[in-house]
């Protein structure tokens, strides 16, 4: 089994860094404090005044939070640390397996599928052999084309999802809080929405297999199977880690077996579905906390 790679929070990870969207955060409280002050004094109708109002006290706090944005990577880190402690970890994974075990998984079945596509076209064409392949394809693996079918889509569309996190938190972080400080709050739906899943994904990613094993591992009492779990967690990385594993194809040849491990696959990858899901849902939900986003995000 291939160890997954573990990380030192604040030393291998990144911190979200703030500093280069700093000095533009500070420019746009300026400007949005300077105009919504003037607007404010000057003989215009009620709503008029509270809007310059709204708009000012959402200046100030942006201003504070150009002085606080160093801080708040700060913070994430720290609760990263403490989520790791909290379940029971040493350190942290680096936040690519997910977006490694996904890709690799979509591959690993498209690969399989046309296995089994190119037995079938090639059996006919084998007088006894082909009868025997032709069986054990259509009959015997029937069943397994459909579930790596589904197993393939939901790999592809989870491999997008975690590569735009993956990649992008800690470059939409700075850019969310440009957003959020623009002046007349034009931005700040988006900027909080940013901000937002930049902060979950940087917590979630490097601890996601951990959550993952941890789904799969529940048993029906509702606790979770600690036996299971560092087994489940090797496979995850397992995948993660190797583009082909020639014993998939070896393993065929032992159908109960490869039953098996092919439904722990597709659970796995469906609780990374699941986790995927999970993240975009409680970013949305502490962007409405930082001011709210509209619903279609």
């Amino acid at each position: 089994m291939a160890d997954c790679p573990q990380l030192n929070v604040g030393a291998d990870l990144p911190v979200l860094d703030t500093r280069l969207t700093i000095n533009l955060m500070a420019v746009f409280a300026a400007i949005g404090w300077a105009v919504a002050s003037i607007v404010y004094h000057l003989p215009v109708s009620s709503s008029t005044r509270a809007t310059a109002a709204a708009i000012r006290d959402h200046a100030l706090f942006a201003m504070v939070l150009a002085g606080t944005g160093s801080a708040i990577g700060e913070l994430a880190s720290y609760v990263l640390n403490q989520a790791v402690g909290y379940i029971g970890a040493e350190k942290a994974l680096d936040p690519k397996i997910m977006y490694d075990f996904n890709r690799n998984s979509a591959t690993i079945a498209g690969t399989i599928l046309a296995f089994f596509a190119g037995a079938m076209a090639v059996a006919p064409a084998l007088p006894v052999i082909g009868t025997i392949l032709a069986f054990v394809v259509g009959v015997i693996y029937a069943p397994a084309v459909a579930i790596l079918g589904t197993l393939m889509v939901m790999a592809a569309m989870n491999t997008v999802g975690y590569y735009i996190l993956n990649n992008s938190m800690l470059t939409i972080f700075p850019i969310g809080l440009a957003l959020f400080a623009a002046p007349g709050k034009i931005a700040k739906g988006l900027g909080a929405f940013l901000i937002s899943l930049a902060l979950v994904s940087y917590v979630a990613l490097p601890i996601a297999p951990y959550i993952v094993a941890s789904l799969m591992s529940v048993t029906a009492g509702g606790g979770i199977n600690l036996n299971e779990l560092k087994k489940l967690l090797d496979n995850i990385c397992q995948k993660a880690s190797t583009d082909f594993d020639i014993n998939v194809f070896l393993n065929l040849i032992n159908p109960k077996g490869w039953y098996g491990d092919l439904m722990v696959w597709l659970i796995a990858v469906a609780a990374s579905s699941f986790l995927l899901a999970l993240i975009l849902a409680a970013a949305r939900a502490l962007s409405h906390s930082l001011g709210g986003v509209s619903a279609s995000l």
